[in-house]
């Protein structure tokens, strides 16, 4: 080997050694290639993205309804309001209180002359009554008016009506309550039969006994009348202001029925359990008539 030549181990150490030199400095470039690169490619797609949008929160859950143990746990600070429950049966109307046995004397004005009236209320023990009236100007006798029926939780219930000419019925009114109609001796009308209805004569008592049971001052009172014609019709009362020389009277006057209606008026008295003391029908000086309470035999 030549003196100052290096041997050949020695330059393939050399080589060695500036190879692995040269791959380190090619492997730090690239490591540093990728630090820089790689920020600047995050922040491009970052702008090319649109702005997010505002995100509404979300709504809130509808309230579940507890379970029935959960109710029944919690507390109630209300209680619940009790259950009301239908009545199975209406009650029934209050009881309307007639008065007992009497035979009231009238006055009586018809057609232009005086002449005077009785009117006899026999209630019986059974629940039965008999209502009559009769009439007499001077010496001529007028056809007397008879109801016959029951007395119940609605006051009169008229069974038969009949106007009488010489003790006997010439003219009738017959109600079947239980078929619910009611007919007529000079008519073939058979009508419906309302509740409560009245004749011509039980109708006094029916409107004293229904004011009687709620005497409102200014109020209205309904009562369904049948006439010996085939007629039947809802008669309505109203209060009407009385005169001085009525003063304490209740002064009641019938709504009219038509435009040739000849009116109807009654003067209760309180302090005779509303007892009809005065009644005019049409203009007693024609062919109407008025009866004044004058003596009472109880």
């Amino acid at each position: 080997m030549r003196a100052g030549l290096p041997s050949p181990r020695a330059a393939l150490l050399a080589l060695a050694a500036s190879l692995l030199a040269h791959a380190a400095l090619l492997g730090g470039g690239r490591a540093r290639e990728d630090t820089t690169v790689q920020p600047a490619r995050a922040i491009s797609v970052a702008l090319l993205q649109p702005p997010a949008l505002p995100v509404a929160p979300p709504e809130p859950a509808p309230p579940t309804s507890p379970s029935p143990q959960a109710r029944s746990t919690r507390p109630n600070p209300r209680p619940p309001a009790p259950a009301v429950e239908a009545p199975t049966k209406a009650p029934d109307a209050p009881l309307l209180r007639l008065a007992g046995p009497a035979a009231w004397q009238y006055r009586l004005r018809q057609g232009g002359q005086d002449g005077e009236a009785q009117l006899e209320w026999q209630p019986q023990d059974d629940g039965r009554y008999s209502l009559r009236l009769t009439r007499r100007v001077g010496e001529r006798t007028l056809p007397a008016m008879e109801s016959l029926g029951h007395t119940g939780s609605t006051g009169l219930a008229p069974e038969r009506f009949a106007l009488q000419r010489g003790g006997q019925d010439r003219q009738a009114i017959n109600f079947d309550a239980e078929g619910r109609r009611v007919s007529f001796s000079a008519s073939p009308a058979q009508l419906d039969l309302p509740e409560g209805t009245q004749d011509r004569l039980s109708w006094w008592l029916q409107l004293a006994a229904l004011v009687q049971a709620a005497p409102t001052p200014g109020g209205r009172w309904r009562v369904w009348v049948a006439g010996l014609r085939g007629e039947l019709r809802e008669w309505v009362f109203e209060t009407v202001n009385s005169a001085p020389e009525d003063a304490g009277m209740l002064h009641l006057r019938r709504l009219p029925l038509g435009e040739r209606d000849p009116g109807v008026e009654l003067w209760l008295d309180p302090n005779r359990g509303y007892w009809p003391v005065r009644l005019r029908q049409g203009d007693p000086e024609t062919r109407g008539f008025e009866i004044r309470l004058s003596d009472v035999n109880s």
